[in-house]
């Protein structure tokens, strides 16, 4: 197995880190307002998040009108300057958002936490339901490419009594740590309508876990890499 290493071109087009609550029962989003003076020179761009519900139904093998319901405000999402990182305040919790470029976890799970600090210190929720973490990367291959094995290591497999031209793939797999309680989802797709009509595939690795908090945190800073 190769040894992790950071990476200064890492392929990571995306960085998440997701934390989830269960709110009390008081709380109204509008109570983050204040978030967005606070934290208005790192992030000047704010979006409002709002909701909208439809209903609709069958009676007697009849189609009823469609009912829409603005559910109003759901929360914020805030970003920089370049919009390469974005904060998203919301009634069920906290989302922390990084764009290409990656920098590293030691530098972006540290800003998500204080992000998380000051969104509890507002909302005051009831309960932490989880703590996910997600990358998603894209690996273009170069003109000519041979074997998948060479740049995955979970490549899919052909017999070799078949053709060996791929035109698509998808694998998704779930790893379980029982010892840590985090489960791992590691998808993977062959990606063909890119510029110049290159291959790449697109690889996505979430843990979750639901854990005590602490625990959390601290599993998922082993599990993850830089």
């Amino acid at each position: 197995m190769p040894t992790p290493r950071h990476l200064s071109n890492a392929p990571i087009t995306e960085t998440l880190i997701d934390f989830r609550v269960k709110a009390r029962t008081a709380f109204r989003p509008e109570e983050f307002a204040d978030l967005r003076t606070r934290l208005t020179e790192r992030f000047p761009h704010v979006d409002e998040q709002r909701g909208l519900q439809a209903t609709f139904g069958i009676i007697r093998g009849q189609g009823q009108p469609t009912v829409v319901q603005d559910l109003g405000l759901q929360g914020y999402f805030l970003r920089t300057l370049d919009q390469k990182t974005i904060a998203q305040f919301r009634v069920d919790g906290v989302t922390f958002n990084r764009l290409q470029p990656y920098t590293s976890w030691d530098e972006l799970f540290p800003k998500a936490m204080e992000l998380w600090r000051l969104s509890c210190s507002i909302s005051i929720p009831d309960a932490i339901t989880r703590l996910a973490v997600r990358y998603i990367n894209r690996i273009v291959l170069p003109t000519g490419a041979g074997a998948f094995e060479t740049y995955l290591r979970t490549a899919p497999v052909i017999p070799p009594e078949l053709p060996q031209y791929l035109s698509s793939f998808l694998t998704r797999v779930t790893i379980h740590d029982p010892n840590a309680d985090i489960a791992a989802h590691v998808a993977q797709a062959l990606e063909t309508s890119t510029p110049g009509h290159q291959l790449s595939v697109l690889s996505t690795s979430m843990l979750i876990s639901s854990e005590s908090f602490p625990q959390m945190t601290r599993s998922l800073s082993r599990h993850s890499t830089n």
